[in-house]
């Protein structure tokens, strides 16, 4: 999730996101634009960067400038002249990534809708785009819908050529499933860490129960720190969060969440602690009923689990 981290603390709150889901409707396709991006980026293959440039803002960007827009990453179509000779270093992994994505996104689509019934996919249209290494997935609320945008160039970046999509699809459409069940908590502006810790750790935790062969480092985002968080780390992030449950300025949740987060442990962190507490919650409780919990459960369910969590001394 990279740099995209601090989207969510930019959505506004929808009230149409919750729509009923119409079993009879046929599966949506997603929305790639990656095949007109080859088209442009070949054409201009072998010609000095100036050139390149020029061919793919012409053939591509411009053309495709309201996808930007839409998507929230217009001002980085500024920076293709210095992305460009990077992304031609992993141009062959994206391809590569960008076609297991296509060939398989039916699948994962039926293994997502199987495990959750209710979930309104004409709600959550899917595009594929080069997202000039802004983000692997990537939510946009636009009023009547919560479309999700995956950036195949970010998702190599971010998680390597032999990226775990099934785990990073779960992941990100379960956020979708989160905006449609629970709209005000999930779509908050203002947001606080509470929140924040509920989404993120119920998300993980989903992408875990629905691809049951991933391993640790796949469900925490291939984040290797993260992952190898030992548990006294763990049980200070854990009292932190208890601390600052009720925050919501931007400090706490890049402390927390953010990939720029430089201090006491390491950045994201509360991924690892999240997926715990969704652990220790999943239990007894079915993911819709996670995703639906109302705000004020949400709160004390996490200070008791939290607090739990503190006492206990078992490795994570």
């Amino acid at each position: 999730m990279a740099p995209a981290l601090s989207r969510r603390r930019t959505l506004c709150l929808l009230g149409a996101c919750a729509l009923p889901h119409a079993a009879a409707a046929p599966e949506p396709r997603p929305v790639d634009l990656m095949p007109a991006f080859w088209a442009a980026y070949d054409g201009g293959l072998g010609r000095p960067l100036a050139e390149r440039v020029q061919r793919l803002a012409a053939g591509f960007f411009d053309p495709h400038l309201a996808d930007y827009r839409t998507a929230g990453i217009a001002k980085r179509l500024a920076n293709v002249a210095p992305w460009l000779p990077e992304f031609d270093a992993v141009a062959a992994d994206v391809r590569a990534v960008h076609a297991r994505f296509v060939r398989d996104y039916a699948g994962r689509m039926a293994t997502f809708r199987r495990a959750l019934p209710d979930f309104d996919a004409a709600a959550a249209p899917v595009t594929l785009m080069p997202s000039l290494f802004g983000f692997d997935g990537h939510l946009e609320p636009d009023g009547k819908a919560v479309p999700l945008f995956f950036g195949l160039d970010g998702i190599v970046r971010f998680h390597g050529a032999d990226a775990n999509l099934d785990v990073l699809f779960t992941h990100e459409l379960f956020h979708c499933y989160q905006a449609q069940k629970n709209p005000a908590l999930m779509l908050d502006p203002k947001a606080p860490v509470f929140a924040s810790l509920w989404q993120e750790g119920v998300a993980t935790y989903a992408s875990e129960q629905l691809n049951p062969g991933a391993g640790l480092l796949h469900v925490l985002l291939d984040d290797k720190p993260v992952a190898e968080a030992d548990r006294a780390t763990l049980r200070r992030v854990a009292a932190a969060l208890l601390e600052h449950l009720d925050a919501t300025d931007a400090g706490m949740q890049e402390a927390f969440f953010g990939m720029g987060y430089a201090g006491s442990w390491p950045a994201r962190s509360g991924y690892h602690v999240g997926l715990l507490l969704a652990r220790r919650v999943g239990a007894t409780t079915t993911l819709p009923r996670m995703a639906a919990l109302p705000t004020p459960e949400v709160r004390a369910t996490l200070a008791k689990a939290l607090r739990a969590l503190q006492d206990e001394t078992a490795p994570a």
